[in-house]
């Protein structure tokens, strides 16, 4: 069984004293990839060095829209110059109207911009979108997207707007952590997704999954481990009345399709 987490953070510096244990359990798990995401400069360059200590760690960098009103000058060209140096992910780029003080035209400005980036090159993406679905949705359907699609990331969004996102070309990853009893949207959304796009994801150390499905925990104990991406699967797998290995082989085609190959 080979297991693949769309999105985690394992640059967090929450995460670096456990590292060596999760990497530990990544070989006891089955972890055959996981796409290490970046969110500004400052952690770009250890996502970067991840992958390239581990070879399981795929490597993504984006502007995350919490970090566009801090970002650097610069930025747009170190991100240029970490792609022609062979980082082939965009991510974690997107909108957020939740964050108090939020900027949306700035935020739009970033986005758009690294999204013209992942079309030009047909890289794939991983979008985080809070309380912000009409602004993503109105951005998706007016410019070029990637010919491999784009991928929304713990997607949280109405019901009515999926139909709408996978006429687009959307992929979707979720986790254990959005399974919480009262999230009968989010239940929704994990039993409608085809399943050629359906993705799993922990977003480690972030989205801490409910007592039952923490099958790995950290010294701090709000904090995600990234070894619950088996958990996650086993639930989600569940949820959508399939047996684990139905789930792990629809999840490792999709992988390999959305992430790997050019």
């Amino acid at each position: 069984m080979q297991l693949f987490d769309a999105h985690v953070h394992l640059s967090n510096a929450q995460l670096k004293a456990a590292l060596p244990r999760i990497l530990s359990c990544y070989t006891g798990i089955g972890l055959a990839k996981a796409v290490i995401v970046g969110t500004s400069p400052e952690d770009w360059p250890e996502v970067i060095e991840l992958a390239r200590q581990d070879a399981r760690c795929l490597p993504a960098i984006g502007l995350h829209p919490w970090q566009v009103n801090s970002a650097p000058e610069d930025w747009r060209t170190q991100l240029i110059g970490h792609l022609e140096n062979g980082v082939s992910v965009i991510g974690e780029i997107g909108l957020d109207q939740w964050l108090r003080g939020h900027d949306i035209t700035r935020q739009q400005d970033a986005f758009s911009w690294q999204l013209s980036l992942a079309t030009e090159r047909n890289l794939p993406t991983s979008i985080h979108c809070l309380k912000a679905h009409q602004p993503l949705l109105q951005t998706l359907r007016q410019v070029p997207l990637p010919q491999r699609g784009f991928k929304l990331h713990a997607y949280n969004g109405p019901v009515e707007t999926l139909a709408a996102l996978l006429d687009l070309g959307a992929y979707f990853s979720f986790n254990a952590g959005q399974l919480k009893p009262m999230a009968r949207r989010v239940l929704q959304l994990i039993r409608s997704v085809p399943d050629d796009r359906l993705l799993i994801e922990t977003d480690a150390p972030d989205f801490l999954p409910p007592p039952e499905l923490r099958e790995f925990t950290l010294e701090h104990p709000e904090l995600c481990h990234p070894g619950n991406i088996r958990a996650g699967y086993c639930a989600i797998a569940e949820l959508r009345s399939c047996t684990l290995d139905e789930l792990t082989n629809v999840v490792a085609r999709n992988f390999d399709r959305y992430f790997l190959q050019s």
